[in-house]
């Protein structure tokens, strides 16, 4: 059902609600969009698309949803699953709701990126859990009561579902298609910034589990239903580089003339690609424009006010200030508070401000469409430019607002139709099928290739493919080839290739089955490339052959050689600590790139210091930190892959590899005591000199010598028996308890007994459940027997 909005007679108080709901609002009335959507939301149970503006007032929308099913259900028959596209704006509705919300009885529940323990028991007795696409997919593939969590969610909500076109849509598509099949009785209710297809949302979703072939509830709303109006401008230099320095550099000679056509004496933030250019963009700024405007400021200056970091401090006094996630928590803090008390006028900040912090602006200008995303120049995606925009004329703050986009010439219409809500959404589903495909026949959602069929009808590629098949370029060339055979034979193809690849398997009744490569290859997020490469290693391996197999993974293709970076690798490559150097830096292979990252962090190199390296240090790190983001799932697939061909060489030795990721220092050597807090590089030397060189040794001397070795205070070395007390120390013992033969073969039975040797219990370490592996092997290397244990 698609419905036109109009103007509602009169807006709905909200002492249309129940006392004990109508606390939670504080505000007398809904708005204009959320009085027309009211009825739809509190008062059935049909699934709903809207499209609406930034800044119209849509989280409002959720909790209307969520009221709903409060009145429906009683409290713990319930699950409420609130899917985001960003960790940070996860966290601001989990800080708001938590807030707000506990008086109706609510828990919640916040999966991150790397969830411990304890947020795991959490969110297993939460109401409401509020997640990211991506970790909502790896959680429920891998959750143990996976039919009980899918029989009680009964809501889900959908924030920013416009993201379905951008690299990472493809999950989010999946993880709401496989609800929709495995979970029909729960109501989906998805919002969107304003976009031209959002009718195929609502195909896609289904009005509710009885009438899927009938559209969910659909409500499109213009800008005229924001309640502070925003204008937007889109300004496009014309270029003949793509070098971020000259870009930089044009984009601040500009910025004068859009603060001139738009400045209204109220504050202004302007998000700049790099913490470096908010330092450099503030400096100019405070140098020439803010000059002209010193009568404007003088009511501005704050003597007593004092940053720790001194450029900041300097240029606070212009009027002007940065903001980055390397300034301290209290410099963010003041600059912060200061620019709300307008004592500070304009903040250049990187995008980190745009989510989770509440600085309303007057003025937001975004100073370049490109910017250092996952530790590249990327752009902007159309969920961060709306949270951007987004600061701009916040209603209680301001009557108006204005955004201003810099960009080149060649971008501007592209980013005119976005931001006017005129860029079909496709799907991305189809470029990574295969590996989906094998996740649902993993999970059991497809048993075989007529219920895989069944599973591509429920997505919202499917809806797209109708309309616009030669975006997808699967081959409809006339109308006798229509789109169920397409889909007939995508189907086949991608399943084909799971069989023979042995990644699933057909049973005797034709029904598909997952191998243990394909129940890896899901529970690790593998691509298929990568999963074929492991699985068609050879055996015996190295930990330098693991190293080379894992840097090579097609999870990392990004991460390429950047201009300059060549003689800043050969001198990582050859620096003590890298165990195995490269023969040649090849800088057309990234596969050198992951090894020497991973090799330098393991091995505690010391960063080059010829002249110009440190300007490399930033892209480096932000490298390393896309790196680690994967090493621990493709290493414990390897293991998992070579325990499956019983290979014990190549399970050893990936285990100590894993070992040391985990550690991110290499198993063995002389540094694993660095682990240990408050010990660096000058008290190792001196352990080592006292022969202490393992945490066995370390926790075997007692007081007196640890103080003696460091020459410290009597008193003082208590504390590195404290801390090496919690590092699990294990011992193993194995008794032979018979032996029988039968010609040459011989069978031996044996009982082996794993201990742990520390004084006092150790069930966690580093926030995570302690795990315990055994393997046993013959002299030849083939596996004999590997069990984990917790």
């Amino acid at each position: 059902m698609v419905q036109s909005p109009q103007q509602p007679q009169q807006p709905i108080l909200t002492t249309s609600l129940p006392d004990r709901y109508r606390s939670i609002f504080k505000f007398p009335a809904f708005n204009d969009m959320q009085s027309i959507c009211f009825s739809t939301l509190y008062q059935s149970d049909v699934n709903t698309v809207i499209s609406s503006p930034t800044g119209s007032g849509k989280t409002v929308l959720f909790e209307l949803a969520m009221l709903r099913t409060l009145v429906s259900d009683n409290l713990g028959n319930f699950k409420i699953i609130y899917i985001a596209p960003t960790k940070s704006l996860c966290y601001e509705r989990y800080q708001d709701w938590s807030a707000r919300l506990a008086v109706l009885g609510l828990k919640f529940g916040f999966l991150t990126g790397d969830t411990s323990v304890e947020e795991v028991a959490t969110v297993k007795h939460a109401d409401v859990i509020v997640t990211t696409p991506e970790k909502w997919d790896s959680t429920t593939r891998r959750w143990k009561d996976h039919d009980r969590l899918m029989t009680l969610t009964k809501l889900v909500l959908i924030d920013e579902v416009h993201i379905l076109k951008d690299l990472r849509g493809a999950t989010l598509e999946v993880v709401v298609s496989r609800m929709k099949y495995i979970a029909p009785h729960a109501r989906f209710i998805a919002l969107s910034a304003t976009i031209p297809n959002a009718e195929d949302i609502a195909e896609w979703l289904g009005q509710n589990w009885n009438l899927r072939s009938i559209p969910a509830q659909l409500y499109t709303f213009g800008q005229e239903f924001r309640p502070v109006q925003l204008d937007i401008y889109v300004y496009g230099y014309p270029t003949r580089t793509a070098n971020t320095f000259q870009l930089d550099k044009l984009y601040d000679e500009k910025l004068p003339d859009i603060l001139n056509a738009h400045f209204g004496q109220k504050p202004i933030i302007i998000f700049c690609p790099t913490r470096k250019s908010t330092v450099t963009t503030a400096k100019t700024l405070a140098r020439t424009w803010m000059k002209s405007r010193e009568a404007v400021l003088a009511c501005r200056i704050d003597p007593g006010r004092h940053f720790q970091d001194y450029e900041l401090d300097e240029l606070s006094k212009s009027g002007v200030a940065y903001h980055h996630a390397g300034l301290s928590l209290q410099d963010r803090v003041m600059v912060e508070r200061m620019f709300i008390g307008r004592k500070i006028l304009i903040i250049c900040s990187t995008s980190t401000l745009s989510v989770g912090i509440n600085l309303p602006a007057h003025l937001v200008i975004i100073r370049g469409t490109s910017a250092w995303i996952d530790g590249q120049v990327q752009e902007y995606t159309e969920f961060d430019m709306h949270q951007m925009m987004g600061r701009a004329g916040r209603p209680q703050f301001d009557n108006s607002g204005v955004a201003v986009i810099m960009t080149t010439r060649d971008k501007q219409s592209k980013y005119e139709q976005i931001l006017g809500g005129q860029e079909v959404v496709e799907s991305c589903l189809h470029n990574h099928l295969v590996e989906h495909l094998n996740a649902e026949i993993c999970l059991k959602t497809i048993n075989d290739v007529e219920s895989g069929k069944g599973w591509l009808r429920s997505t919202f590629l499917y809806v797209r493919m109708k309309k616009n098949p030669a975006h997808y370029n699967i081959g409809i060339t006339s109308p006798s080839r229509s789109i169920e055979v397409v889909l007939d034979q995508l189907c086949t193809e991608n399943i084909a290739r799971l069989h023979e690849s042995k990644i699933v398997e057909i049973s005797d009744k034709g029904e598909l089955v997952t191998t243990i490569y394909g129940r890896s290859m899901a529970w690790f997020y593998i691509q298929f490339q990568t999963m074929l490469n492991f699985m068609n290693s050879g055996t015996g391996m190295t930990i330098s052959d693991i190293l080379a197999m894992l840097a090579q993974s097609s999870e990392f293709k990004t991460l390429r050689f950047k201009n300059g970076e060549k003689k800043f690798y050969k001198e990582i490559n050859a620096a003590v600590g890298i165990r195995y150097p490269l023969k040649v830096v090849d800088i057309k292979d990234f596969g050198a790139k992951v090894s020497l990252i991973i090799q330098y962090t393991l091995g505690r190199a010391e960063f080059p210091v010829y002249d110009g390296a440190g300007k490399h240090a930033a892209q480096f790190h932000a490298d390393k930190a896309i790196v680690w983001q994967n090493v621990q799932r493709l290493i414990r697939c390897i293991v998992d892959c070579k325990i499956q061909s019983n290979d014990g060489v190549s399970v050893r030795n990936a285990l100590e590899l894993a070992r040391s990721l985990r550690a991110e220092i290499w198993d063995n050597s002389a540094n694993v005591l660095l682990q240990l807090n408050g010990i660096g590089p000058a008290t190792l030397r001196k352990f080592l000199n006292r022969n202490i060189q393992t945490f066995a040794d370390l926790a075997s001397t007692d007081i007196l010598g640890i103080e003696s070795a460091l020459s410290l205070n009597k008193g003082r070395g208590m504390q590195y028996l404290q801390d090496v007390e919690t590092i699990p120390r294990f011992g193993v013992t194995l008794k032979k308890l018979g032996e029988t033969r039968d010609g040459s073969a011989v069978e031996i039975a044996v009982h082996v007994s794993v201990a742990i040797l520390n004084k006092t219990m150790v069930k966690m370490y580093n926030r995570k459940l302690l795990t315990v592996g055994f393997l046993m092997e013959l002299s030849n290397g083939e596996l004999v027997d590997f069990r984990r244990a917790t």
